[in-house]
């Protein structure tokens, strides 16, 4: 009967240890995300649109000449977007400190959510130039290619994103 409750405590005390140090690990990843690793987020981002763009001119069975056009649209299109991303991130830490703010000034918070929507705007027209320029370099076979992978590009960006940290539609507080 002793050895019974031994085990049973000596259970209960493992599950118990085990929660705290899931809890303590997730405690760990909130307070990153918290502290927002904005730099970090930027190289996945600069990664991941390397990534594509090499995926891109891989699939599309490009020639030379194709490549050298395109790779100089891309690379203006990169040089045009830098100062837009700058300025929606300057923007972004304005308005945080705006809403969090003991004098919440409603006005000056909906004045920055125009603007920054107005240079989310201006990024999607130059990135919609920047494909139309793309496009003009490409056979018509290319075309149909790039704009299906455009087409996909689109369907992942709009779909839901479930991970670890987006867990439906809870509110994150």
């Amino acid at each position: 009967m002793k050895n019974i409750i031994k085990v049973s405590v000596l259970s209960a005390l493992l599950v118990g240890l085990t929660v705290d140090v899931s809890a303590q690990q997730q405690n760990r990843r909130a307070q990153n995300q918290a502290k927002g690793d904005c730099q970090g987020q930027m190289m996945n981002r600069a990664d991941r649109q390397g990534q594509n763009h090499q995926r891109m001119m891989t699939r599309l069975n490009l020639t030379e000449d194709q490549k050298t056009q395109i790779e100089e649209i891309h690379l203006n299109g990169q040089k045009g977007m830098i100062p837009l991303r700058n300025n929606i991130q300057e923007k972004n830490a304005q308005l945080r400190t705006l809403k969090m703010s003991d004098d919440y000034d409603s006005a000056a918070v909906n004045t920055l959510i125009e603007e920054i929507g107005e240079l989310r705007t201006a990024m999607m027209a130059m990135r919609t130039g920047h494909q139309e320029q793309i496009r003009k370099v490409l056979t018509e076979e290319q075309r149909i290619k790039f704009d299906t992978m455009q087409q996909m590009r689109g369907a992942k960006q709009q779909g839901p994103r479930m991970n670890k940290n987006n867990r439906g539609n809870r509110p994150s507080f």
